[in-house]
């Protein structure tokens, strides 16, 4: 599988968030610091991609994600809240984990891996209990490597 690229000042744990609306905020400000891509045009990328249909995946997990003509490489940020978040999830959970992507407009496949690898590592049940628990940006930011990498 590709690395996912997320760099640890890209991990925000325990953000105060009541809505969707606000995780696509943070998500968007931390893609945006990644790629250099402008905050408001991430933030208006994430939204539509969301109205397409959820990137909710189930089990208190998303993966927002988008393109945007703005971003020069593949960049990554994750996001654990403090409270779970309803973001139509196909299980109707609500959703603590949040993993994103900004894919440059014209990206090859590596996304998709990384969107399906990301799907399918985070069903486990140990790895959504590790990153729901750990205390610090460091140790997310570890545990995802290790399971993605």
């Amino acid at each position: 599988m590709t690395a996912l690229p997320l760099a640890l000042d890209a991990v925000v744990l325990d953000l105060d968030v009541d809505s969707a609306e606000a995780v696509l905020a943070e998500l968007a400000r931390l893609l945006s610091q990644q790629s250099g891509a402008p905050v408001d045009s991430v933030q208006q990328a994430l939204r539509e991609r969301e109205q397409q249909g959820s990137t909710a995946i189930g089990h208190g997990v998303a993966v927002p994600h988008a393109r945007s003509a703005a971003a020069r490489e593949l960049v990554a940020a994750a996001l654990r809240t403090r409270k779970p978040v309803a973001f139509a999830a196909p299980d109707a959970e609500p959703v603590q984990i949040f993993i994103a992507l900004l894919v440059p407009a014209k990206a090859t496949t590596d996304h998709l891996e990384i969107l399906s690898g990301l799907a399918s590592r985070l069903m486990r049940a140990d790895l959504r209990q590790a990153v729901l628990t750990v205390p610090e940006a460091s140790d997310f930011h570890r545990l995802l490597a290790e399971a993605l990498g």
